[in-house]
Formats: C-alpha cells, sequence, structure tokens
C-alpha cells in the first residue's frame, strides 16, 4: 500500500531455511535519523514488517505458504514486537498471544526417510522478540548502513536501497558519504567474495546482536562486523562457559573447526545451541562456510 516501502538486507538472518521479505512505514513527514554505527533511529509510529513463508515441498518455492508476520511498532520511545499467525487459506493473519507458541508442519523433502519431514515452526512471545532486538545494538536490525547498502528490485526499477530512501527524503540529513564509500555486509553464500569477509558477514546477521558490548550474550567476544580483531576476543580465546569435552577448546581454535566452541554451538540443535532462539533446523549452508573459514584461520 502506498507510503509502505519494500527493502531487503545484504546477509540474512538464518530463520530455518523460510522464505522472508521486509517493508518498511515512516508516518507523515516524519524522518529517520541515520547513522552509519548500528541500527538507525526512527520516530514514533514507525512500523517495520517482516513476512515468513515455509516450502511445502523442499526446492520448490512455488509451494510456498505464509506463515508468519512479525510487526516492530516504534510507541512512545519504545520498540515493540508483534507475531502474527497466517490462516491455512492465506487470507488474514491473526495476533499471536503473548506468551508465543510451537506450530508443526509437514514437509515433502526427498532426503528424508520416507520421502517425509516434520518441522517445528516458532512463534515467538512479545519478550521473545526484544530478546534479539536488543538495546545495545539499536533494536533495529536489517535497518542499518551495514544491511542496507545494496540494490533493491522495486518492480518498476532498481537502485541503492540508501540512495533511494535518501531521494525520497526519508532521512533527516544527506548521506555523510557517496555510496560506493558507505560500509556493507556481503552475502555470507558468495563464493566470489573474500572467506574471511563472508564469515564475518554470516556472524554479524546472526551473532551481533547480543554478542557486542553491553548485549545479551554472555560470552566475551564480539561478533560486529566492524570490530577489530582485539575487540573480537574470537581467535584462540578461552570459552568461559561450556567446552562440550572438546579437544583443547577455543571460542574458534585457528585451523581446527572440531576444538572450536562457536562452531560446535552453531551446528547442533538443543541446550547450547546459537542462536539460543528462533531456530530448530541447523543452517547447513552455515556449517560448511564456518568450517572453511576456521580452517583458513592461523
Amino acid at each position: 500500500v502506498p507510503g509502505v516501502l519494500p527493502y531487503s538486507v545484504n546477509a540474512q538472518l538464518w530463520s530455518d531455511g523460510a522464505h522472508k521479505e521486509r517493508w518498511l512505514a515512516v508516518p507523515g513527514e516524519e524522518k529517520i535519523d541515520y547513522t552509519s554505527n548500528r541500527g538507525w533511529n526512527f520516530p514514533n509510529g514507525s512500523a517495520l514488517v517482516k513476512s515468513f513463508a515455509l516450502e511445502r515441498e523442499a526446492g520448490k518455492p512455488e509451494t510456498r505458504r505464509w506463515i508468519e508476520t512479525r510487526i516492530m511498532l516504534r510507541q512512545d520511545n519504545e520498540w515493540v514486537g508483534y507475531s502474527y499467525r497466517w490462516n491455512d487459506s492465506q487470507t488474514d493473519a491473526e495476533l499471536i498471544s503473548t506468551t508465543g507458541m510451537d506450530e508443526d508442519f509437514t514437509i515433502r523433502d526427498s532426503s528424508a526417510d520416507g520421502g517425509v519431514r516434520k518441522q517445528t515452526w516458532h512463534y515467538p512471545s512479545r519478550a521473545e522478540c526484544m530478546v534479539c532486538h536488543s538495546r545495545a545494538s539499536n533494536y533495529v536490525l536489517g535497518l542499518s548502513e551495514l544491511q542496507m547498502n545494496r540494490r533493491h528490485n522495486y518492480g518498476d526499477h532498481e537502485t541503492n536501497q540508501l540512495q533511494h530512501l535518501s531521494d525520497l527524503g526519508y532521512f533527516k540529513s544527506p548521506l555523510p558519504k557517496p555510496i560506493d564509500e558507505l560500509t556493507k555486509l556481503v552475502d555470507p553464500f558468495d563464493d566470489a567474495q573474500d572467506l574471511a569477509v563472508r564469515a564475518r558477514s554470516y556472524l554479524h546477521a546472526n551473532c551481533y546482536n547480543c554478542h557486542i558490548e553491553a548485549g545479551g550474550g554472555n560470552s566475551q567476544f564480539s561478533a560486529e562486523f566492524t570490530a577489530t580483531p582485539e575487540q573480537q576476543k574470537l581467535l584462540g580465546a578461552r570459552p568461559v562457559h561450556n567446552t562440550f569435552s572438546l579437544p583443547n577448546p577455543a571460542l574458534v581454535q585457528p585451523a581446527h573447526p572440531e576444538s572450536s566452541v562457536l562452531f560446535h554451538r552453531i551446528s547442533q540443535r538443543g541446550p547450547g545451541q546459537m542462536p539460543p532462539i528462533g531456530t530448530n533446523v541447523t543452517d547447513v549452508r552455515a556449517i560448511e562456510l564456518m568450517k572453511a573459514w576456521i580452517k583458513s584461520t592461523n
């Protein structure tokens, strides 16, 4: 509808293989306070929307069905998250209770035993929304220079999102630099990009909201893309929590994925998994990416 603008991000948060689409809306003539560091500041009345669809037959996009829409609203100088469950007829979505819920979907998958698998989808509670959308990351994870500095297809034309938003007057001030001088993540699964940059982009998209200074993660490393190696405290760092009986463990043991706690946590689902909420399925491509990156470190 008019006033609701689609957008996309450079590096996706893993959402158990779901297809996602995103929109933003800013009321009236209000403006966004653009910053090159972390999430932007939005005026009251702003809305951020993300919808999720699952393929009912793996590998066939034409079998996608909407299952959830999440809406973040800026109200009384605070962000609040709401989750809506789509009905079977795909005509409407109803607000989930404050405590959230789980739902099982049957997915046809030729790689599964019997050609069918069950996938549990978690609709987050109101409190869980704000666990990931943390104060330390300034709440809005995808609406940042790092994530938004990319080309987007608007249907009738394709252009850089930051330039488009600036041209439309969404920002209080002009962009601080030319587009090609602004920071950006890369697609973690673009083999044409540098392996270390791909790994850092993945960690930023999936971990940094908690693993930054004053974030919710109480491990002492930083997953923020712009962090220096000294700020990261990742390579060779001694784990302060569970070592999972790994041989010679470190958060990331250079050249040794089998001794890296970070690799162990993202490779499993259950107690000790990372991210700790919002996912019930391992990200196979990410596991291979992180294994290759750790093997390349020294």
